[in-house]
């Protein structure tokens, strides 16, 4: 084990529980701790030990600790606190108990760097998940206060996450030594005029998303290579993201578009996704700049990535995922030729599942999954899916426990059971539980 604070078999008070917690081995370290795996019976588990002269600069530390372990956590993605720890027979706390990262789950730094490439629908659940964990983290009257790629850890072939460093976690609106990292923190936080909070953690959310989907930053682009060096701003992330920031895709303002060569992945990745995607994106660095009411919410970021989830579909030439960009359509626009190798694109198979405004539109790609979310009016319920696509034959398999009913444009009307499979050949209207859904093949 690497020379650490703390010595492999050395023994810990895991207070709350009373129990025996042995050092096994150092698994992380940076400037405020050292993270170890420790052993409790049979179960292992995380274990942050703080450096001696950070305890003494963060006053609250202990304070926020409690409150987190008092409250739980609030989705199961955090690496949440669960008990104080301490030597034997000394009251002063030195660290604290969590969950231990799952060995498969890698940092975002590496999606960042492009060492990681995630499909793009793995990249829809990551984005999901995010939105899903902080909508419940601000539900119960928190802030993280300091949202950034290297607090995030996910699964690159499910796009699932956990969250680390749950100790910057906080009361919402209370004064504390945690402000959050240059190039995330919102205008108002970073120019020193509040404390963190909910509304700025959603400005640092929609700055991680605009990382993960486009590969850069939101507000460094032209303007990045303009600025004379600072050594009091060294990556210029006050000047370009605080007292002076815009948008590198502002609809009235180009002087700050991305430059080819250095800002390629925003260039490369912006045509490629839905209007929907990048107005959301548009308003949280226009508006959003500006007003932090105007921010996108949790709740609009979590529908989108369902929706854009549900949006792709494969070209029949190279099978490179791509979206269906449903405003197009609207507007008798043809869709975008592939991303991947240019050939022209025309509207894939898909489903309307309900009626009218919630009605859910899915495109048909071979291993699609359908759950309560879309067919039983369940918003956000993915815990088993009810139908799935297959290819060949291209069909749609009942994996609910429902009968299924079908009636083809020909006024034919067939039963499809649990397990059972509806060859997709023709369009058609289904009934599925509570629902109907319309099937069109062009």
């Amino acid at each position: 084990m690497t020379a650490g604070m703390l010595k492999r078999g050395q023994i810990l008070i895991a207070r709350n529980m009373q129990a025996a917690a042995a050092i096994e081995d150092l698994i992380g370290e940076g400037a405020q701790a050292e993270v170890y795996r420790a052993r409790i019976g049979n179960s292992h588990y995380a274990l942050k030990w703080y450096r001696p002269e950070y305890l003494a600069n963060d006053q609250r530390l202990w304070e926020r600790l409690r409150t987190a372990i008092r409250s739980g956590s609030p989705t199961e993605q955090f690496l949440w606190p669960f008990d104080l720890v301490s030597y034997p027979q000394v009251g002063d706390f030195g660290g604290y108990l969590m969950p231990l990262k799952p060995p498969e789950y890698v940092s975002l730094v590496e999606l960042i760097r492009r060492q990681s490439e995630p499909t793009f629908r793995a990249l829809t659940v990551l984005g999901f998940r995010l939105a899903h964990s902080f909508l419940q983290l601000h539900a119960a009257g928190l802030c993280y206060r300091d949202i950034n790629f290297g607090n995030v850890f996910f699964h690159p072939a499910t796009g699932d996450i956990r969250i680390a460093d749950t100790d910057n976690v906080d009361v919402n609106l209370r004064a504390g030594s945690i402000k959050g990292t240059p190039g995330f923190m919102a205008p108002e936080v970073a120019r020193d005029l509040v404390q963190p909070n909910a509304m700025s953690d959603r400005f640092s959310l929609a700055v991680l998303l605009f990382h993960i989907f486009f590969i850069g930053h939101p507000l460094k682009g032209q303007r990045e290579l303009e600025l004379n060096y600072d050594p009091d701003d060294p990556d210029q992330s006050r000047r370009l993201c605080a007292l002076e920031p815009i948008f590198i895709f502002d609809p009235n303002d180009p002087s700050n578009r991305p430059a080819p060569g250095v800002h390629d992945g925003p260039i490369g990745f912006w045509p490629i996704y839905p209007e929907s995607l990048r107005r959301l994106f548009i308003r949280a660095f226009t508006e959003g700049l500006r007003d932090p009411e105007a921010r996108v919410m949790e709740n609009e970021w979590r529908k989108e990535m369902c929706d854009l989830s549900d949006s792709i579909f494969p070209c029949p030439c190279c099978e490179a995922e791509n979206f269906f960009d449903l405003e197009r359509v609207r507007q008798k626009r043809s869709l975008n030729p592939c991303w991947s190798c240019a050939a022209p694109l025309k509207n894939p198979p898909r489903m309307r599942i309900g009626k009218d405004y919630g009605a859910r539109l899915v495109m048909l790609s071979p291993g699609a999954q359908l759950f309560p979310h879309h067919l039983e009016g369940d918003a956000y319920n993915f815990s088993k899916p009810l139908a799935q696509v297959v290819s060949n034959p291209f069909a749609l398999r009942n994996l609910s426990a429902d009968l299924w009913t079908c009636r083809r444009m020909d006024g034919s009307i067939m039963e499809i059971g649990p397990g059972q499979m509806l060859s997709l050949e023709r369009d058609c209207r289904i009934g599925i539980g509570r629902m109907e859904a319309e099937v069109r093949l062009a």
